[in-house]
């Protein structure tokens, strides 16, 4: 058995004494496939949330690697691994504050991501929410290089903003949009130190446990000219309770 199996099984079963006490739990798979660079990355994520407002997640990512990374499930390397802990502070029936903190690290670098998002529930079938985040990248010392311009080979930070607009019809179905802006101190877009993405979510609620969705954004192709292209996902989510 490798040892990032090893890693998800000990982490489910380690979530299983709390989801006794869990307000909510679950587990959501998702495939993403990028237009333009044409390649394949999966993600596992553990979630749950106790009745006190403290929530967990754990994330392993995966891609596909070399010349093969424009085939699903072929030549899968190891794509980090990210831990969030948040806490749901409800201000009201309708409106919820929830800061949370994150670690996302890879084999050449740790993201410490600190944000706060507001929540607000218009009525039964609308909400909206923003959030600020702060995200601190920190590069394996022996890979910085300062002579390199604009932080492209040094510590990066990025300042990100943003906003959701969610429609919950009094059916099986749910929808979302998110924009998201991003002001960086590193050349993230066009030759500039800014960037932006939009996405829309699409969720169906199979069942009480079973959810699949799909989502559809739009991202950067790279940092240096202004191409744009989709990103797409398929997932489902299971939940516990």
């Amino acid at each position: 058995m490798n040892s990032t199996l090893r890693t998800l099984i000990a982490v489910a079963a380690a979530s299983l004494p709390l989801c006794v006490i869990a307000d909510s739990a679950s587990i959501n798979y998702r495939h993403q496939f990028t237009e333009s660079d044409s390649i394949h990355a999966d993600r596992v994520k553990l979630s749950y949330r106790m009745d006190n407002g403290l929530g967990f997640e754990g994330e392993l990512k995966y891609r596909t690697a070399g010349d093969r990374e424009d085939v699903a499930y072929d030549n899968i390397v190891n794509n980090g691994h990210e831990l969030t802990t948040s806490y749901n502070y409800k201000l009201s029936a309708q409106s919820t504050l929830t800061p949370a903190f994150q670690i996302d690290s890879s084999k050449d670098s740790t993201s410490y991501k600190l944000g706060l998002k507001y929540s607000y529930k218009i009525n039964d079938a609308f909400y909206v929410a923003a959030r600020y985040r702060h995200d601190a990248k920190k590069l394996d010392r022996d890979l910085i290089n300062e002579d390199v311009p604009d932080r492209g080979k040094d510590n990066q930070n990025t300042n990100r903003v943003e906003g959701w607009l969610g429609y919950t019809p009094q059916s099986k179905w749910a929808y979302e949009y998110q924009y998201i802006y991003f002001k960086t101190d590193y050349i993230r877009y066009d030759n500039k130190k800014s960037d932006y993405e939009q996405n829309l979510i699409v969720k169906y609620k199979l069942t009480k446990q079973w959810a699949p969705f799909m989502e559809v954004g739009d991202i950067k192709v790279n940092s240096t000219s202004d191409d744009r292209q989709a990103r797409w996902r398929l997932g489902v989510q299971y939940n516990f309770m």
